[in-house]
């Protein structure tokens, strides 16, 4: 398994887990992401750009991110894009611990 250093820039997780938390992104073949969990993923109209979203809905192979922000204005999420394929989701961002450093 792959672990690499997650940082969440902007507000669009607010206020679960404000800008500049950081999570460990987890990532193998074998990785399920389930509802709820914590996704970094590609940006379905911007290549070089990733997003920080939770998972809402799988349907079919395609996912539902959403922002935790109760703003609607300040998070782009699957409410501006639409579903992505799931196989655009590049690791689930687990908690970081106090420790590690």
């Amino acid at each position: 398994m792959t672990t690499v250093r997650v940082r969440i820039s902007g507000d669009s997780m607010w206020p679960t887990h404000p800008d500049g938390t950081e999570f460990d992104l987890h990532s193998d073949d074998s990785m399920q992401p389930t509802l709820g969990d914590l996704v970094l993923a590609n940006h379905p109209f911007h290549s070089k750009l990733q997003i920080v979203k939770r998972i809402q809905s799988i349907d079919d192979g395609m996912v539902f991110l959403v922002g935790d922000n109760p703003d609607p204005t300040a998070t782009e999420d699957s409410h501006n894009f639409g579903s992505i394929p799931l196989d655009a989701i590049l690791g689930v961002c687990v908690p970081r611990e106090e420790h590690d450093d």
